[in-house]
């Protein structure tokens, strides 16, 4: 599966290459191509990770909580970075920065129940 990646990776680069050289102004499509089609392999993969997080999920219980949190951020934190280095190639580098950091204030809110609960679980140790 990896080296499907690379290949589908290597294969939008040069084709965008070309492109640019022959018409410069659709060379963002050719890129665009390449990131759908690397964005198709890879979420081929993630399916057989998720799949394989389920298993060991079923054989632990209580933590459903925390896949479930683990998966949104996980979520987040991809689809802000692709769209951050999507602002990026296109020359908003003050946008991608704030992408950016919307995806860590999201990440941070959505930690909030968690750590309340760790904060809980500590004083209730403190008190005994």
């Amino acid at each position: 599966m990896g080296l499907k990646l690379a290949a589908a990776a290597i294969v939008a680069a040069l084709a965008a290459l070309v492109v640019r050289q022959v018409k410069p102004e659709f060379a963002m499509f050719a890129q665009l191509g390449g990131v759908m089609a690397v964005g198709l392999i890879m979420v081929s993969i993630l399916q057989e990770l998720l799949g394989l997080l389920e298993g060991l999920l079923a054989s632990t219980q209580g933590m459903e909580g925390s896949f479930s949190l683990l998966a949104k951020a996980l979520g987040i934190c991809v689809t802000t970075q692709l769209a951050a280095d999507l602002c990026c190639d296109s020359g908003s580098t003050a946008l991608a920065n704030l992408v950016e950091l919307g995806g860590r204030l999201l990440v941070l809110a959505l930690a909030v129940p968690l750590l309340k609960s760790i904060a809980e679980l500590a004083i209730g140790l403190i008190r005994g």
